[in-house]
């Protein structure tokens, strides 16, 4: 009994009284029994017929394999049999093949015959297609893809028929090649219409019409696919002369027309920049300056065209070649023909231009000059520009030197406007200027304008050696000029002195002399006309010391406040150093020789005022101060003497040489007045001081009244600020009174050495008091031999302790008496 009836059963008796219903149950299972019976009959009955209807399939599918069969053995009987009438299988071929062939003729001839009608037409439509590619950039030959297709078939027919000719007599190659020979024409118009569109694709892209662009690379990648598979075939020798191949598609050489298109962009490019030169054949080297179409032609070249085109093409690194070589064979043009220095430096200055431009193209510098040449090129240059500025600067020398010399004129005059320093008011210094009509050189500011033309030029090539090669040369080429000035000035004294010299009026011995570098040669002037005195030495000589001073100043400020900074500012901070020292080589020539000006102009001076110094610390002098006549006094004499020179020189000296001028005539005027004065005192009229004699009769109240005097009638000559200097030069002068007078000097003169002297002469030579102690009636050399040691050792002791002052007195520094 299965599962099912045994739970149904279980689920109709679950209680004794369940037990009655058994004639039901037993009614109910018969029921269901009969119901199973009945759906079981009708399954088994769609079995059976789905077994039949498989098994009638079966037989047909046997019959038709016995079909099969049989034809499988007819077909191999018939392979048998043509296999073994090989005979009749050729005879088959044969036929076919002359199918072909007259098929293949009947073709040749209709298209031979209707040649010429189909070449005017697309001759016809090439031309149109040209013509209106012509008249409009934007123009986006619709046509030009079936030009092209139709092209190419006529030249794949006349191709065929010139390659199969070749194994045909020379009467019909004849014919063969009268047939085909108008497809030459209709090539050159096809190349013509691709010549135009090759060299309007720049300008056509330009405008946005890209479809000229995209048109012919299309033609131009299928041409060279067509050409690569020609040559693959060739080298696979799969290449066979086949006259029945159909000549649709016949190529038999390479046609190359990837190549045609860089040729004629080349072409084109080149013609471009060839219409540049033509512009420019009256001027070439200006070419250099208007080259900006080409570096956009690059730019546009590189960033838009380049990247529409098959990367494999290099299109950018084609197009800067055909510009860069033309360039190049300039360039080289222009070099050999040897051009002026200026027009070498604007080729290299293009040069570093080009190469930074192609750097930022393609990250590779390039010299149009070439690397190797280029060095030569510059040495060349540097060369020729240092040669032509000595040139120049050797005939500059000439001119100022006869200007100098024969002194026809008076200087000219320079409009200046200085700042100086003003005191006004214990540590209140103040800013002031001073404007000046200065005497200058004529035309002194034509090296600064050389120097600035050569040098602006030679920055803009972007060659810091050029630069700093001008710079040095032209430096180079000042300091010569001031040497020559300082041959000049030496020249020029000697000659004055020669004339003017007053020494005749200082004692025999007198150190005087060493003022001077050379010992002049004196001349009896009262035996020399005017005329012949003139010649000698012509008049003129202050003012033209200080046109002299002037220019060279003026230059000096302007190459420290403009030119050192501007120049270093346009090269690698490597020449820095280079271009300073430079400059500074040049201004402190010029310092040197406006310094060796200022001595020159203080010894004119100072010659004029021997007639007056010659009586220092003599008796006259010591009577001098006893005078009640009303008459001045000789350091009355000396005071309007030096104020008539330094007063007229303040009017056409720029400042800065006024106070130089005036602070070395100081310093040589006390020098010279202490010196003339103390050997007029050992070796002259005068007499040993007596430091017994007291009151207005006294030596140190003379000298002190000296001082003051001279202060009093030249202070107005200073500002405040360096009427410091004034004073403290003077006290040299002053401090007589107490190193002449004072009792014991041996105590005195150390501590007034240490607290007196050396804080105003910081540098004091300890001859200055040698000097006084020899001239002193009380004192000799063997207490000088006590005393000069004690000095020294003060004065080391004293700079020891106290730093030297940031405006140093120098008056005393070099005094030097010898006795």
């Amino acid at each position: 009994m299965s599962d099912l009836a045994l739970s149904k059963i279980g689920g109709l008796i679950k209680a004794p009284e369940d037990l009655s219903k058994l004639d039901d149950i037993r009614q109910q299972f018969a029921k269901e029994k009969s119901a199973v019976d009945i759906k079981l009959s009708t399954t088994t009955d769609v079995q059976i017929t789905s077994i039949n209807n498989n098994l009638s399939q079966l037989n047909q599918t046997i019959s038709s394999l016995e079909e099969i069969k049989g034809g499988i053995s007819k077909f191999q009987n018939t392979y048998d049999e043509s296999v073994t009438s090989i005979k009749d299988y050729d005879l088959i071929g044969k036929m076919i093949s002359t199918n072909q062939y007259l098929n293949q003729v009947t073709s040749l001839y209709q298209d031979i015959r209707g040649l010429r009608s189909i070449l005017d037409a697309l001759n016809h439509d090439i031309i149109a297609e040209t013509g209106m590619l012509r008249d409009d950039l934007r123009y986006n030959l619709p046509n030009i893809l079936i030009i092209h297709y139709r092209y190419t078939q006529i030249r794949n027919f006349a191709d065929y028929l010139e390659n199969y000719s070749q194994s045909l007599s020379d009467d019909l190659q004849s014919i063969v090649y009268n047939i085909t020979s108008p497809v030459r024409e209709t090539i050159r118009l096809f190349d013509e219409l691709l010549t135009e569109c090759i060299i309007s694709i720049t300008e056509a892209t330009k405008d946005d019409n890209f479809e000229i662009l995209y048109k012919v690379v299309t033609i131009v990648l299928w041409e060279d696919k067509e050409d690569t598979k020609l040559s693959v075939m060739k080298n696979l020798d799969l290449i066979k002369n086949d006259m029945n191949k159909s000549y649709n598609g016949f190529r038999s050489k390479r046609r190359n027309y990837k190549k045609f298109f860089f040729e004629k962009f080349k072409l084109f490019f080149e013609d471009t920049f060839n219409s540049c030169v033509d512009h420019y054949q009256n001027d070439r080297i200006g070419l250099y300056d208007n080259l900006h179409w080409l570096e956009d032609e690059l730019t546009f070249v590189y960033k838009y065209l380049s990247p529409l085109l098959p990367k494999d093409w290099q299109f950018g690194e084609f197009t800067e070649k055909v510009f860069y070589d033309k360039l190049h064979q300039y360039t080289m043009d222009m070099i050999n023909h040897e051009p002026p220095a200026e027009d070498i430096l604007r080729v290299l200055s293009y040069d570093k231009r080009f190469g930074d431009y192609s750097k930022q193209l393609d990250g590779s510098a390039k010299s149009i000059i070439g690397d190797d040449l280029k060095e030569t090129v510059l040495d060349d240059y540097l060369r020729n520009i240092t040669n032509k500025m000595k040139e120049w600067n050797d005939s500059l020398i000439k001119q100022e030197t006869t200007y100098f010399t024969e002194r026809l004129k008076a200087p000219d005059v320079y409009p200046f406007e200085q700042i100086v320093e003003e005191e006004e008011g214990p540590n209140n210094i103040v800013e002031m200027t001073v404007q000046i009509q200065a005497y200058v050189l004529p035309d002194f500011k034509t090296p600064l304008n050389m120097l600035k033309q050569q040098a602006d030029v030679a920055a803009e090539s972007g060659y810091s050696k050029i630069l700093v090669e001008v710079i040095e040369s032209w430096c180079n080429a000042y300091i010569a000029r001031v040497e020559n000035f300082q041959v000049v000035l030496d020249e020029e004294m000697d000659r004055y002195f020669t004339v003017f010299s007053n020494e005749k009026f200082l004692i025999k011995e007198s150190k005087a002399k060493r003022l001077f570098k050379k010992r002049p040669t004196v001349v009896n002037v009262d035996e020399l006309s005017p005329e012949e005195q003139s010649n000698i030495s012509r008049p003129g000589i202050l003012e033209y010391f200080g046109a002299l001073a002037n220019s060279f100043e003026i230059s000096g400020e302007s190459m420290t406040s403009k030119f050192i900074n501007t120049y270093k500012e346009k090269v690698h901070t490597n020449y820095h150093v280079k271009i300073s020292q430079a400059f500074e080589s040049a201004i402190s020539s010029s310092e040197s020789l406006n310094s060796e000006i200022c001595i020159a102009i203080s010894n004119i001076i100072i010659n004029d005022l021997y007639v007056i110094m010659c009586n220092l610390f003599t008796k006259k002098w010591l009577e001098d101060g006893m005078k009640q006549t009303g008459d001045a006094m000789m350091a009355t004499l000396m005071t309007d003497t030096i104020a008539e020179y330094m007063g007229e020189i303040r009017w056409y000296c720029i400042y800065t040489i006024y106070q130089s001028l005036f602070q070395i005539f100081l310093d040589k005027f006390v020098c010279a007045y202490l010196k003339i004065g103390f050997e007029n005192i050992l070796y002259g009229d005068g007499k040993k001081i007596n430091p017994e004699t007291q009151g207005y009769k006294s030596f140190g109240s003379r000298a002190q009244k000296d001082a003051e005097l001279l202060f009093e009638g030249l202070e107005n000559l200073f500002t405040n600020k360096d009427r410091r200097y004034l004073f403290s030069t003077l006290s040299a002068i002053d401090f007589l009174g107490d190193l002449a007078m004072c009792p014991d000097p041996m105590d005195f003169i150390p501590n007034f050495w240490k607290y007196k002297i050396l804080p105003v002469f910081y540098n004091c030579s300890t001859d200055y008091i040698k000097a006084v102690v020899l001239c002193r009636k009380d004192m000799d050399k063997n207490q000088w031999r006590t005393l000069e040691p004690i000095l020294e050792d003060i004065k080391a002791k004293y700079h020891e302790e106290v730093e030297p002052p940031e405006f140093p007195v120098l008056t005393l520094d070099d005094f030097d008496f010898k006795v």
